[in-house]
């Protein structure tokens, strides 16, 4: 382009104001006796698209092209003419230094220098990217400074708060018991959190990639695979599997979940996802699953039992006050069992506990020193215990109702032992001796040669309990013999 296109009306803005200016109030003079390096350097940055400004001579006058004009901002025209040091009054020593360098024949380039400019009147931080070169005059001296000015302000704060919001995240990320982790689109890993290298025994290094999938169980990665097939269709991932615990050296269920990050157009690009640790949950609903089927299991044998109790209960009074009065004491003998089954966990049941809690219901520790217990500590099955209850209690009524409890002579002694058969299986045999029987057959409280009690003894247990057992009712002592299997760990202590 022609020098006289580039000073023509019309060119650009700053050609029409540089053609204008009355440069005679400069040490510039007027535009005619311009030296021909300066016009030519004029008319070079007047046709840049990048913010372009010539520092002349020693002062310094500033002429600049349309990309500077923006970045000076309110400043602008004012600065076209004027010097350097008072163009940029705040930043004088700065623009010192460029021009002493400069005319020196020197460069000088910053990347993203910060300045505080006064561009609108307030103080305002900004960065720049600036390079300074040296223009030659006809005697080939450095007769003034051009500078390339580049503002990257919008860059460098962008920057900034990226830098900032992944200093947040990581420091969200660090901070709770979650494993986090970012993963490209396939699930193959970008980073993991410290807690992810703490737990699994993993380095930044080997979990990337699909590297995380050595930590995991090797019969859970065909349904974290197929998991992240599925993700990028259904927008969501969530899966379970087991984790590696390395300082425990075993295997914990974990819950991974990732939501994606998606660009501009909404595509998925990457995903963000933690993976918390469910093994206690887990083991508590399988926990769970195993009380409920056995809650259902015992709710089923209850029932029966209920049944069982109402038709040989009426099968012996028919209906009335009788069948209700025993009905009722051998459903509370049933209650009381199931109050000792509730707090198993926590109190194992033990055969002193099941005698006690039984006589005591019956008002016997009323006749506390008629009454003899000895044996060893021995826990019940919980699947012993409902029957073995039910057989004690029809013992215990009997004995306070026709037997040896009836008459101040009368002594109950119940002994108890554990001991190994011929088999080699424990086995326990539990003595029910009542001496001191006053019987009179002719009386309407004569005991009962059978019942209920009695059938429970001699065939119920057998039944349920695999036991042996021997009744013998005399005219003055009353002998019950109980011989259950006894499993390995149920007796355990010293007579008591």
């Amino acid at each position: 382009m022609s020098e006289a296109c580039i000073f023509s009306a019309g060119c650009s803005e700053l050609a029409d104001l540089v053609r204008t200016y009355d440069w005679t109030q400069t040490p510039l003079g007027p535009l005619a006796d311009w030296p021909q390096s300066l016009i030519f350097t004029v008319s070079t940055l007047l046709q840049s698209p990048v913010p372009i400004v010539l520092l002349w001579g020693e002062d310094g006058i500033m002429i600049y092209n349309d990309a500077y004009s923006v970045f000076a901002g309110a400043r602008h025209p004012k600065l076209l003419g004027s010097k350097v040091r008072e163009g940029w009054p705040e930043i004088v020593d700065f623009n010192d230094n460029v021009m002493r360098v400069g005319l020196a024949g020197g460069t000088l380039s910053y990347k993203d220098q910060e300045l505080t400019l006064h561009r609108y009147g307030q103080p305002e931080p900004v960065w720049m990217n600036l390079d300074y070169s040296p223009v030659f005059g006809a005697d080939g001296r450095p007769a003034g400074v051009i500078a390339i000015v580049v503002e990257s302000t919008e860059r460098v704060l962008a920057e900034r708060r990226l830098r900032e919001s992944e200093e947040l995240f990581r420091t969200l990320a660090q901070g709770i018991p979650q494993l986090v982790w970012r993963a490209a689109i396939d699930g193959a890993c970008i980073w993991s959190s410290p807690q992810w290298h703490a737990y699994t025994g993993q380095t930044e290094a080997t979990s990337r990639g699909w590297g995380w999938l050595d930590a995991v169980h090797a019969d859970d990665h065909a349904a974290a695979e197929t998991a992240w097939r599925e993700a990028p269709v259904s927008g969501h991932l969530s899966f379970e599997h087991r984790l590696r615990n390395a300082a425990e050296q075993r295997f914990c269920w974990f819950q991974t979940r990732a939501a994606p990050v998606r660009d501009a157009q909404g595509r998925i690009v990457e995903w963000l996802g933690t993976s918390t640790d469910i093994d206690d949950l887990r083991q508590f609903q399988e926990r769970q699953q195993v009380m409920v089927a056995e809650l259902q299991h015992r709710t089923r044998n209850l029932l029966g039992v209920v049944r069982s109790i109402a038709q040989q209960t009426m099968a012996q009074t028919g209906p009335g006050e009788t069948f209700r009065e025993r009905f009722n004491d051998r459903l509370s003998a049933l209650s009381r069992v199931q109050g000792l089954l509730s707090r198993s966990d926590q109190e194992p049941i033990t055969l002193r506990a099941l005698i006690e809690t039984e006589l005591a219901a019956l008002d016997a520790p009323a006749m506390q020193a008629r009454i003899r217990l000895h044996g060893p500590v021995v826990r019940l099955r919980k699947a012993t215990v409902q029957t073995f209850a039910l057989a004690l209690h029809e013992l215990a009524t009997n004995a306070l109702k026709y037997g040896a409890l009836t008459s101040e002579e009368g002594r109950l002694t119940v002994t108890w032992r554990t001991y190994r058969a011929d088999d080699g299986g424990g086995r326990l045999l539990v003595e029910w001796v009542e001496d001191g029987l006053v019987l009179r057959p002719d009386s309407a409280d004569a005991p009962p040669r059978g019942g209920y009690g009695r059938e429970l003894i001699e065939r119920a247990l057998p039944y349920a309990l695999k036991a042996t057992t021997s009744y013998e009712l005399g005219d003055t002592a009353l002998y019950c013999a109980i011989n259950i299997p006894l499993p390995d760990g149920e007796a355990a202590g010293s007579p008591a």
